[in-house]
C-alpha cells in the first residue's frame, strides 16, 4: 500500500498574494503624486500682505485661507474611494489586503501633500521675514492649515481623507459584492 502525501498549509505568504499588494501599494502612492499634481493645478494661491516681518492674507478671512484644504478634500475623497473600490473587485485575502489599503492610502495622502506643496509657491511666513511692511507681491503657500506664522502646514486632519474614503470605498465593496449576501430562494 502506497502512503498518501499529506498536503501541509504552508504558512507562508504566497507570491501572487505579495505582488497584488505591491501592485496596491504603488497604484495608491501614483494616484497620490498624481492628485498632488492635480491639487496644485487647480489651487489659486491667494494674495497677502507683510508686516512686521508676518504675512497676512489679504483680504482675510476663512473662506480664502480653507480653499486649499477644501480642494485637497474634494480630491482626496473620492480618489480614496475610487481606489478602494476597484482594490476590491480584487477578491481573496481580504484582511491583508485591508490593511495594505489602510496604510498605502495613508502614506499617498502624505505623497498627496508633500507632491503638491512642494509644486507651489514657497512659504510666505519664511519670505515674508525678510521682505519690508506692506510688500504685496508674496502670494500664499499650498498647505492644509491657516497660513498663520506659528502653524506647521501638515498638521491637520485633512490628510485622513484619503485613507477614510479608501477604507470606505473597500467596505462598501465587500459588504455589497454577490459573495455572502445572496438571496435565499423561498419555498
Amino acid at each position: 500500500m502506497s502512503e498518501q502525501p499529506v498536503h501541509e498549509v504552508e504558512p507562508r505568504v504566497s507570491r501572487s498574494l505579495l505582488v497584488r499588494l505591491v501592485v496596491v501599494v504603488v497604484a495608491f502612492l501614483a494616484a497620490g503624486a498624481g492628485a498632488g499634481v492635480l491639487w496644485e493645478r487647480l489651487w489659486h494661491a491667494p494674495a497677502g500682505v507683510t508686516y512686521k516681518g508676518h504675512w497676512y492674507i489679504e483680504p482675510a478671512g476663512p473662506d480664502v485661507s480653507f480653499q486649499g484644504i477644501a480642494l485637497f478634500v474634494l480630491i482626496a475623497f473620492p480618489l480614496g474611494i475610487l481606489l478602494g473600490v476597484l482594490v476590491g473587485l480584487w477578491r481573496g485575502h481580504e484582511t491583508a489586503v485591508a490593511l495594505t489599503v489602510l496604510v498605502a492610502a495613508s502614506v499617498a495622502g502624505f505623497v498627496m501633500y508633500a507632491v503638491g506643496s512642494s509644486l507651489g509657491p514657497a512659504d510666505p511666513q519664511a519670505l515674508a521675514a525678510g521682505a519690508a511692511d506692506y510688500t504685496t507681491d508674496i502670494t500664499g503657500g499650498l498647505g492644509l492649515t491657516a497660513p498663520d506664522h506659528d502653524r506647521v502646514p501638515w498638521h491637520s486632519t485633512a490628510l485622513l481623507v484619503l485613507p477614510t474614503g479608501a477604507m470606505a470605498g473597500l467596505v462598501v465593496t465587500y459588504l455589497l459584492s454577490g459573495k455572502g449576501l445572496a438571496r435565499r430562494p423561498r419555498g
